[in-house]
């Protein structure tokens, strides 16, 4: 029998979100990469609705948010109601776009999958197979060796340097790994219901937090909805999807007129976390690695999240600035982030889903008075209790300061020398960057050199950015003074920030060399080295001195 072989530096097991953004974010590393999927496309019906801001920075990243905002209604917001017809008692409608975009926004899942896939066709290196089933896998010291059935029932044997599985919650890498999940499932069902051409002109999810029947009304773009209706423990899921019980379940919500039902499953949650998410050379990453109950609507975006920080670092393993050993970090940043989610959605399931009249009550009756707080009120109507993007470990230089060590980096809107106006990522581009403000100041670590770091000075609004002296830097000028606050407590600082926009630290010109030559260890270790303020402190001190 003739096995075909494939080389190449990373296989992707799944082509779902996770997996086609891992992929475009190794495309446009020049990463030599193949993705295989068992199904024959992308997925057709719809499955997540809800995308937020981290996850549209990710896509600015990769160059495709323009595609994908095409199909998005952004800046929706929740309006919680006691029942059908009840009254609203709490709502959240963020206004706030930190990272560049509105904290939440609907879309549609198959045409988002549809957009990264096409996206892929910009990469020579990247290559997808779809009817491609994993058989087995083995690993060795320099990498794994799969092999593959192929769509016309063949076998192909590939080689490659690391594998990541991004399969799903039923995930065959997993399964091989022989790495369990923690975690809980619910004994709740919910029966969703996907509709098109709806009529319905309400752009705010409404959740119906009513004992008897708790309920979820999601808008989405191109006049689609989606209805998340609970099943009793003592009803038939399968006669709950019988037409006339889904026209009974739908009545308060449509008032008989005619809907166009495009899917309609019965879905049981899971909060699980794989026990790990490395084992050698092979990864795990979105489903396959936790699952995330949809009350916070962060499934998919957790993915998105697991693609760009192992993405970015296998691009740089591949372009020789990380080891190998540094790739731990993926697991030590994301894990403690992605579990804060399912808590938060587990939290959030109080409030959706009570499952009592009391419990009912004790919510609404908390919310309503909250409306009279004003920093209670703002606390929930502008997602503030959603965790913020930040590591505490890691791929991070040593902590020399209070400030954004460890946390995603805002994104103002910024003004070019040209006058243009554009998002700071932009500026960035796809790598490692050095923000100063106000000031350019002289570096002159080697480290920079190796990580290809772009400088860039920022200047207040008003700033003439032309004047500025010649320098090696980018000047821009912060728009709407979205850092002055920032850069203000952290006077004279310079913010290192890695290719995913987190700040991996924060230095002054005194400390720079410190502050690069620990950073220079923990990209070969990928163990953050503790900083010892006494020690520093005094070695500061000869450093200036001489």
């Amino acid at each position: 029998m003739n096995i075909e072989t494939i080389k190449t530096a990373v296989l992707v097991i799944g082509a779902g979100p996770t997996g086609l953004t891992l992929a475009n974010i190794l495309g446009q590393g020049g990463v030599r990469t193949v993705v295989i999927d068992r199904k024959e496309s992308t997925v057709g019906e719809p499955r997540a609705v809800s995308i937020d801001d981290e996850s549209l920075r990710t896509m600015q990243a990769i160059d495709l948010v323009k595609d994908v905002l095409k199909n998005v209604v952004t800046g929706y917001g929740v309006h919680y109601l006691t029942k059908p017809g009840g009254r609203c008692f709490a709502k959240v409608e963020p206004t706030a776009s930190e990272y560049g975009y509105p904290r939440r926004n609907a879309f549609r899942q198959p045409l988002f999958e549809a957009t990264l896939r096409e996206g892929l066709d910009r990469f020579p290196s990247v290559t997808t197979h779809f009817g491609h089933t994993l058989q087995s896998f083995v690993q060795h010291e320099d990498g794994v060796i799969a092999t593959v059935i192929k769509a016309d029932g063949s076998t192909a044997c590939i080689h490659a340097d690391y594998l990541v599985g991004t399969d799903g919650g039923r995930s065959t890498v997993r399964e091989l790994l022989n790495v369990p999940m923690s975690g809980s499932t619910f004994k709740s069902r919910w029966l969703v219901i996907d509709t098109e051409n709806d009529d319905d002109t309400f752009w705010q999810t409404r959740v119906y937090c009513d004992a008897k029947r708790p309920v979820v009304d999601v808008p989405g773009p191109h006049h689609t909805r989606r209805y998340e209706i609970l099943i009793h423990p003592h009803e038939d899921a399968e006669h709950a999807m019988t037409p006339e019980r889904v026209t009974e379940l739908l009545r308060p919500f449509r008032n008989g007129r005619p809907t166009d039902i495009v899917r309609k499953v019965v879905y049981t949650f899971h909060a699980r976390m794989a026990d790990k998410w490395r084992e050698n050379r092979v990864f795990l990453a979105g489903d396959a690695a936790h699952l995330t109950p949809p009350y916070a609507g962060q499934g998919l975006n957790s993915g998105i999240r697991d693609a760009h920080n192992l993405g970015w670092k296998l691009v740089a393993l591949h372009n020789g600035i990380l080891t190998n050993l540094a790739l731990d970090s993926y697991e030590t940043e994301r894990r403690p982030h992605a579990w804060s989610l399912i808590k938060l959605a587990l939290n959030l399931g109080f409030v959706m889903a009570p499952k009592t009249r009391l419990h009912a009550w004790i919510a609404q009756t908390f919310f309503t008075l909250s409306a009279y707080v004003p920093p209670v009120r703002d606390y929930f109507l502008q997602m503030k209790f959603k965790p913020k993007p930040q590591y505490a470990n890691g791929l991070l230089g040593p902590d020399l300061t209070s400030g954004m060590r460890g946390h995603m980096f805002s994104q103002p809107t910024v003004l070019l020398t040209d006058g243009r106006e554009t998002l700071l990522d932009d500026v960035i581009g796809h790598r490692f960057a050095l923000i100063s403000y106000g000031s350019v100041p002289t570096l002159k670590h080697p480290l920079w050199r190796t990580t290809n770091a772009i400088r860039i000075a920022i200047l207040p609004s008003g700033s003439d950015a032309q004047a500025s002296e010649k320098t090696d830097s980018v000047i821009v000028i912060d728009k709407n003074d979205r850092l002055r606050t920032f850069f203000e407590k952290n006077k004279d600082h310079i913010a290192f920030l890695r290719p995913d926009r987190y700040v991996a630290g924060l230095f002054t010109s005194s400390t720079e060399e410190i502050f690069a030559d620990d950073f220079s260890a923990t990209l070969d270790s990928g163990v953050t080295v503790e900083w010892n303020e006494r020690t520093a402190y005094s070695t500061v001190q000869e450093r200036v001195t001489l």
